[in-house]
C-alpha cells in the first residue's frame, strides 16, 4: 500500500515533467523533427539541382585510387577554380562524387562575403571532366543549406548551438520521462502494448500517443544523443583526451610556394593505403602549406566523411602526416560513428529512411499529445463544476 502511495506521488511528477517539456518544446521538436528529415537527403537534392556534369562522361566514382577509369583531372578542376575566383588566395576543398553523373562540390571555406559567421562556406559545384564552373552559391543562402542552419543553430550561429544543444538535453529528458510513465508495473506488458479499438476517442488518443512514442522511441533517443555530441563537439574531444588519445592533424609549416600537382599528392596517398577511395582533396593555398587527401577505407562508418587522411607538403612532396581510420583510438572512433549514426548513413538507405520517418514523429506525437492535453484540461473543469453543483445543492438541502 506504502509503495502504491509512492508511485503515485512519484508519478503525478512524471506525468507533470512530460506534459510540459512536452508542450514547451513541441515548436522545437517540430523544427529539428521536420529539418532533420528534410537534410537526410539534402545531398542528393543538391546535387540534382545543381549538377554541372550534364553531357559529361560518366563519373567512376569511388574506385581504388590506382583505377585510370577514375578520370578525373584534379588540378584542372583546381586551376578552373583560381580562374574563376582569381582573389581567393586559400584553401579549395574538393568532394568528389560518390555515384556517376554527380558533379565536385568545392567549398572555399573562408569566403569575405561571410566572415562573421562561424560556417558559410562558398560552395561551387563543378564539372569533373570540363572543369566548367557551374553554380554557386554562400552556404545559407539556398534553401538546403538554410534548412541545415536552422536545423543545427537555430539560425543564430554559435549561440544558436549552444540552445539547440540545451533543448536537446530537455527533449532528452520528455522522452525518458515518456518511458517511465508507459513502463509496465506488475508485469502489464500485454496491456501496455495494447491499442483498445472502438474506445473512446480519449483513450485512442492517448493509445496513438504512447504507440507512436514506443515506435520512435529508441531512434528518438539515438538522435538527440548523437546530436547533442556533435552540437557540443569540441567539449566532447577536450573531455575524451582526458582519458585516451585523440588524433591532432599535423601543423602546418610553410616550406615555399606549392609546386606539387593534387594528382602527385594522391598518387602519394595511394601508395600509403592502396585499397582506399578517394573521397575528399584539399589544397593548399597560394602561398604555401600541406595538400589533404581524404579517403575512405571499407570498415570505416561514413563513406562521405571518412577518417583516413594524408598530408603532403605542397612544397617537398613529403607525407607530413597519416591517419588511418581503421585504428583510431576508442575516443576518435566514438567521434566517428557520431555524424553517421546522426543522418543513418551507417546503415545505408534503410536508416537514413528510418531517420527520416523519425524525423516524422513529433508531428503525431505533438498532435495527440496536445489532444491529450485538452482532454484532460476538459475532464478537470467538468469534475470541478460538478463539484461545486454538488456543493450549492447541499448547502441548499
Amino acid at each position: 500500500m506504502a509503495a502504491s502511495k509512492t508511485w503515485s506521488h512519484r508519478r503525478q511528477f512524471w506525468v507533470r515533467l512530460h506534459r510540459w517539456l512536452g508542450l514547451g518544446l513541441l515548436g522545437f521538436w517540430l523544427v529539428i523533427g521536420l529539418t532533420g528529415s528534410v537534410l537526410v537527403v539534402y545531398r542528393e537534392v543538391l546535387t540534382a539541382l545543381h549538377s554541372a556534369a550534364g553531357g559529361a562522361q560518366p563519373v567512376q566514382a569511388a574506385q581504388p585510387l590506382a583505377d585510370p577509369a577514375q578520370g578525373i583531372d584534379l588540378d584542372r578542376v583546381h586551376q578552373s577554380l583560381r580562374r574563376s575566383h582569381p582573389d581567393r588566395h586559400g584553401a579549395w576543398r574538393l568532394e568528389l562524387p560518390l555515384k556517376p553523373g554527380e558533379p565536385i562540390v568545392a567549398r572555399y571555406m573562408k569566403p569575405v562575403e561571410s566572415a562573421d559567421r562561424a560556417f558559410a562556406p562558398l560552395m561551387v559545384w563543378v564539372d569533373p571532366y570540363t572543369a566548367v564552373v557551374g553554380h554557386e552559391a554562400i552556404w545559407g543562402d539556398e534553401p538546403l543549406t538554410w534548412l541545415y542552419d536552422l536545423h543545427y543553430s537555430l539560425l543564430l550561429d554559435l549561440d544558436g548551438r549552444q540552445l539547440v544543444g540545451a533543448l536537446g538535453v530537455l527533449m532528452t529528458v520528455s522522452l525518458v520521462s515518456g518511458l517511465v510513465l508507459w513502463w509496465p508495473r506488475s508485469g502489464g506488458w500485454p496491456q501496455a502494448w495494447r491499442f483498445k479499438r472502438g474506445a473512446a476517442i480519449e483513450r485512442q488518443v492517448y493509445d496513438w500517443h504512447k504507440l507512436t512514442g514506443l515506435a520512435s522511441a529508441v531512434v528518438l533517443l539515438m538522435l538527440a544523443a548523437t546530436g547533442m555530441a556533435l552540437t557540443w563537439h569540441q567539449p566532447l574531444a577536450m573531455a575524451l583526451h582526458r582519458v585516451g588519445p585523440v588524433f591532432h592533424p599535423p601543423a602546418v609549416v610553410v616550406k615555399g610556394p606549392p609546386v606539387v600537382s593534387l594528382a602527385q599528392a594522391v598518387s602519394l596517398a595511394g601508395q600509403c593505403f592502396p585499397q582506399a577511395r578517394l573521397r575528399w582533396v584539399e589544397s593548399a593555398p597560394v602561398g604555401g602549406g600541406l595538400i589533404r587527401v581524404q579517403l575512405w577505407q571499407v570498415g570505416e562508418p561514413s563513406r562521405r566523411f571518412p577518417r583516413t587522411q594524408v598530408w603532403v607538403d605542397a612544397a617537398t612532396a613529403e607525407v607530413v602526416a597519416v591517419r588511418d581510420g581503421l585504428q583510431d583510438s576508442p575516443a576518435d572512433t566514438l567521434m566517428a560513428w557520431l555524424h553517421p549514426l546522426h543522418n543513418g548513413e551507417v546503415a545505408g538507405w534503410p536508416g537514413r529512411i528510418l531517420v527520416l520517418l523519425s524525423g516524422l514523429a513529433p508531428v503525431p506525437l505533438g498532435l495527440t499529445g496536445w489532444l491529450r492535453w485538452r482532454h484532460k484540461a476538459r475532464a478537470r473543469a467538468l469534475a470541478q463544476a460538478r463539484a461545486g453543483v454538488g456543493k450549492a445543492s447541499a448547502s441548499i438541502g
